[in-house]
């Protein structure tokens, strides 16, 4: 091979080696664009309604020496080191802002999912590229009808594929909290707007692409329908079911199981991370101290005032019942989502 050959062997190759280095900084730069850029706006929106929501100013000095804390804490769990608790935030809100200030209309959680996402209003480019938003013509959180919110399946909705009936949906304004249980999904084409239409009682729902693995503009899209069963200010009291609400969707249960239960007089909602307690109703808390996704069980506690009493949950099943009695009334407390250092479920409150 001549010398002329093989020089010009070698600039073809560091010209493909260029090429590719130049699509891989593409590639690098639209990831970001795509997920990076999303995951620490919102972690500012979260922070910014976390905020809000206890009355508290929001800066980017404060912010920073914030994260600058979880990034500590998170590096000090993983090597096992002590991790001193996190300060709490108390108050409530000192003003009453209005759903649309500045365009916020609030937060979106599903426990079960780990997904929580701040909601917008409407459902343009530059909203849906940074948060999901409220489908405009809709009803919005507390109104009669159907709040719609829409959001790309490929960032914030990525965690719908793994949705499931009677999953729980928290939606939170900066005054009020609503809860909804998922009654149904389905899949429908993009001209199906009749999903959208208000029905003969408050739901909220969900909408994004589909399928989710599927590459550039997809065909069709994801429903999900949940119907409305709690709401409470947006303080730190826990959310309770009307009691009609609880009476229907226990009823619709037991009769596909073919079974019939007492009626209940309220349900409430929780999620609680290991480690870490909630108080579920005056004199009520319950703890959770392991949480294994592996075989869906849990380790915990269940505190009851006045009698300084404790319940233990030692290798508590989900969906077993665990039966216990306050003040001469009946509990219920069920397990109904175990994810990897984290349980949801509700209680129910009897009548006697």
């Amino acid at each position: 091979m001549t010398k002329s050959k093989i020089t010009r062997g070698s600039r073809v190759w560091r010209w493909i080696e260029r090429i590719l280095l130049l699509g891989a900084v593409i590639g690098l730069g639209a990831w970001i664009g795509s997920n990076a850029v999303p995951a620490a706006w919102q972690d500012w929106e979260n922070w910014v309604f976390d905020r809000d929501l206890h009355g508290e100013t929001a800066s980017i000095s404060d912010y920073l020496i914030d994260l600058e804390s979880r990034v500590d804490r998170g590096v000090r769990t993983r090597l096992g080191l002590r991790v001193d608790p996190a300060p709490s935030v108390s108050g409530r809100p000192t003003v009453s802002p209005t759903l649309q200030r500045d365009g916020l209309i609030g937060r979106l959680t599903i426990p079960r999912l780990h997904l929580r996402a701040i909601v917008r209003e409407g459902v343009g480019k530059d909203t849906l590229g940074l948060a999901v938003g409220h489908i405009p013509g809709t009803a919005f959180p507390g109104q009669a009808g159907n709040v719609g919110v829409a959001g790309h399946r490929d960032t914030l909705f990525r965690g719908l594929s793994g949705i499931r009936q009677h999953d729980v949906i928290q939606l939170e304004t900066l005054n009020k909290r609503y809860a909804y249980e998922v009654a149904s999904t389905e899949v429908v084409t993009p001209q199906n707007i009749g999903v959208l239409k208000p029905g003969s009682y408050s739901e909220l729902t969900l909408v994004t692409c589909y399928p989710f693995n599927y590459i550039g503009p997809a065909p069709d899209r994801f429903i999900v329908k949940a119907r409305q069963v709690a709401w409470q200010p947006n303080l730190a009291e826990p959310v309770v079911t009307p009691l009609k609400v609880v009476e229907d969707a226990d009823r619709a249960r037991d009769e596909r199981a073919g079974t019939r239960r007492p009626a209940a007089a309220g349900k409430i909602y929780f999620a609680v991370s290991k480690n870490h307690s909630q108080k579920l109703a005056p004199g009520i808390s319950l703890g959770i101290t392991e949480a294994e996704a592996s075989t869906q069980r849990v380790n915990g506690w269940v505190w009851l005032m006045p009698e300084r009493r404790t319940v233990w949950l030692r290798r508590q099943e989900q969906q077993d019942p665990v039966v216990f009695y306050q003040g001469g009334r009946k509990r219920e407390l069920v397990i109904t989502n175990v994810a990897q250092n984290s349980a949801a479920g509700y209680m129910v409150l009897s009548a006697k």
